[in-house]
């Protein structure tokens, strides 16, 4: 049976966490082998710590499915907790956002190629925890379609954008 960063995470529930304000980059389909989404399974594990929510494109319900519909920050009606949208007004986090937690915790599916923008809103929020002396934790998941294919042009710097910021193939497992 796989296990997943998220199930990992809380049931070993290390030290570091302990007393700290968690932040949660995730959408809906962010769950454990349970179905449960990963707000209410930190939130469970970590009672009090969860703090802000932060959602990619296609909102925090994946609610906002056509192309490019970007989306507001809204309060959570599950929690009650600020969810910022970081595609929305902005796609990199304001240094404010980050202001309420210690740590932030990523749970996203990705499959590993280029132009699936949830890379590049991870990249973001990694800058702006550097900056704001947040630490990262990325709740790893396998690769839906396999990941173990790396193929494709790799990005010219002239053509670098929100579907492409780095020097990767597209298809880079």
């Amino acid at each position: 049976m796989i296990s997943i960063g998220l199930e990992e995470f809380c049931r070993n529930q290390p030290s570091w966490v302990q007393g700290k304000r968690l932040g949660l980059l995730s959408n809906q389909a962010s769950t454990d082998r349970n179905l449960t989404h990963s707000r209410d399974v930190i939130a469970h594990a970590f009672p009090g710590q969860l703090t802000t929510l932060f959602s990619p494109q296609h909102g925090f319900y994946s609610d906002k499915q056509d192309n490019m519909i970007e989306s507001g920050h809204i309060i959570d009606p599950a929690s009650g907790l600020q969810c910022y949208s970081l595609y929305g007004e902005t796609r990199r986090p304001y240094p404010e956002m980050f202001s309420e937690i210690d740590i932030l915790l990523v749970d996203l599916i990705d499959v590993g190629t280029r132009v699936y923008t949830f890379i590049w809103t991870v990249v973001y929020c990694m800058e702006v925890a550097a900056e704001t002396g947040v630490s990262v934790a990325i709740l790893d998941r396998p690769n839906p379609i396999g990941g173990h294919l790396v193929e494709g042009n790799v990005l010219e710097d002239a053509y670098r954008s929100f579907v492409g910021m780095c020097a990767i193939p597209m298809r880079h497992g």
